[in-house]
């Protein structure tokens, strides 16, 4: 199986679910999540097809399940950016693909660290909405950035809940992948 994702933050995050999965037995054990996780760096370097030929080789015998994980970002930050040109954008690399496996896709409906912070409690999330109007850094924050970094810095052992009802669906697909 391979899991893709635009970048190493991502990545970190997904091993951490996976970890989290395997520690409430929904996974079993599995040594080295992250050699099944594979960074292509950026969005568009993961939605391009030339991007997969060492991944072609091994359909079918090595790798016989593939998920991708991504960000549809803020339309106006990005040309694939905003849900709809993200889905429209996968599906189009999954049939340009061709690969005779399972796909799955989840995308997050803005970026990583947006969901993230929606996984808080409204307390701690109005803490950061207060936050960055003390700093007045709204525009500079405005994809949670920097509220997610301050997080993970705050509760380090617990960066995120992952009992939150938000990462089900994610969840349901990487309990899927690696059945």
């Amino acid at each position: 199986m391979r899991i893709f994702c635009e970048g190493d933050a991502d990545k970190r995050f997904i091993v951490g679910l996976l970890q989290h999965l395997e520690s409430i037995g929904q996974l079993k054990p599995k040594p080295e999540y992250g050699k099944y996780i594979f960074s292509k760096n950026c969005k568009s370097k993961l939605l391009k097809i030339d991007n997969y030929k060492k991944e072609g080789k091994l359909i079918g015998t090595k790798i016989k399940k593939a998920l991708f994980i991504f960000d549809a970002d803020f339309e106006n930050d990005d040309k694939t950016g905003g849900l709809e040109n993200s889905k429209n954008a996968i599906k189009q690399l999954i049939r340009d693909l061709d690969w005779d496996i399972e796909t799955y896709y989840y995308i997050f409906d803005k970026n990583l660290d947006d969901f993230i912070v929606k996984t808080l409690d409204e307390r701690q999330q109005k803490c950061f909405e207060v936050f960055d109007k003390c700093l007045d850094i709204q525009d500079k924050n405005k994809n949670k950035k920097i509220s997610t970094c301050i997080y993970k810095k705050l509760y380090p052992q617990a960066p995120y809940d992952f009992s939150h009802p938000n990462f089900d669906p994610l969840k349901q697909k990487l309990t899927k992948l690696f059945q």
